[in-house]
């Protein structure tokens, strides 16, 4: 087995924020080689990419692997830490955030700010948290498979992959993260139909009718600044299932606000419930599925919780 003699493994997303991560990394690099840092670095060079670099940095028994980029490139190096073909021991995980909304970031109290970020990472105090895993399909070379990964935010089906397929593609690029985001949502609703779920949480099937969104996860944090308080906390072994079902159009609209301000529990139509097993049937209206702000794959899927499966460093 490899090990290195270096204490850092930075995995890098220069794509990350629309591109405007290319210039930013550059600031970490030089940062860290001004203070004499140990480590080594590789930059993404598409989809998962982030994935296998993580696989690499475990079997080469780095202690600290460190995502540089967005909420997607931090659950793609989980995902790698975490996949069942990493033979190393289990490195502790950094990140300096680079991307747009930096909704794990604000979840797990690590600073944004890079010069504040570098400082944390090096000062090494970690905590260990709950990480999500998730079963569902990929289409790969004409067929549909089932593919394992893990997230550190959310899980959204219905609306939620197709705000965050819009935002990603042009409107956050032009518009910034908060005016992006809230236009995609805004873009989204035009046309959307209410659709009806099949679920087993924890073992008690059921079904969910009038759907807008069903969101399951561990933070808090949605996307850009929208939020639902919950009784979550970051070890404590379960996810929130929070379903938005339609009262009204009026209403959803009038309460899109509430989503910004944390309680959007006072809407009518919002359900909460807390489990430690979902699985989702599939649903031919809505089959996309976007964890941690990107659209991954299509349903059905298996969501399940893993207790305190990483140490993450933080302030």
């Amino acid at each position: 087995m490899n090990t290195s003699d270096k204490q850092y493994f930075l995995i890098i997303n220069p794509t990350a924020s629309s591109g405007r991560a290319k210039n930013r990394y550059k600031i970490i690099i030089n940062a860290l080689q001004k203070q004499k840092i140990n480590f080594d670095y590789a930059l993404t060079q598409g989809p998962k990419d982030a994935i296998k670099l993580a696989q690499a940095a475990r079997n080469k028994n780095y202690p600290f692997v460190v995502a540089v980029g967005g909420d997607g490139t931090i659950a793609e190096v989980i995902t790698g830490l975490l996949s069942n073909n990493s033979i190393g021991n289990m490195p502790k995980l950094g990140v300096i955030h680079i991307g747009t909304s930096p909704d794990f970031n604000k979840y797990h109290n690590i600073p944004v700010d890079i010069s504040t970020a570098i400082q944390t990472l090096l000062k090494a105090k970690t905590k260990s948290i709950d990480i999500g895993k998730i079963i569902y399909q990929e289409s790969c070379c004409g067929h549909s498979q089932q593919t394992t990964a893990y997230f550190g935010s959310n899980v959204n089906i219905g609306l939620g992959p197709m705000i965050a397929s819009k935002a990603n593609s042009r409107f956050r690029k032009y518009l910034g993260d908060t005016c992006g985001t809230l236009l995609a949502v805004l873009c989204s609703l035009v046309g959307f139909n209410k659709f009806s779920l099949n679920i087993e949480i924890d073992g008690l099937e059921t079904k969910l009718k009038d759907m807008v969104n069903l969101t399951i996860g561990k933070d808090p944090y949605l996307a850009s600044g929208m939020r639902v308080f919950n009784a979550v906390s970051p070890d404590d072994g379960k996810l929130f299932c929070l379903s938005i079902s339609l009262t009204s159009w009026a209403k959803i609209l009038t309460s899109l606000y509430k989503l910004y301000l944390g309680n959007f529990l006072q809407y009518q139509g919002a359900k909460i419930s807390y489990a430690k097993e979902i699985k989702i049937d599939y649903c031919k209206a809505y089959p996309k599925i976007e964890f941690d702000g990107d659209v991954q794959g299509e349903l059905p899927a298996e969501i399940s919780i893993l207790p305190k499966a990483l140490e993450v460093i933080t302030r």
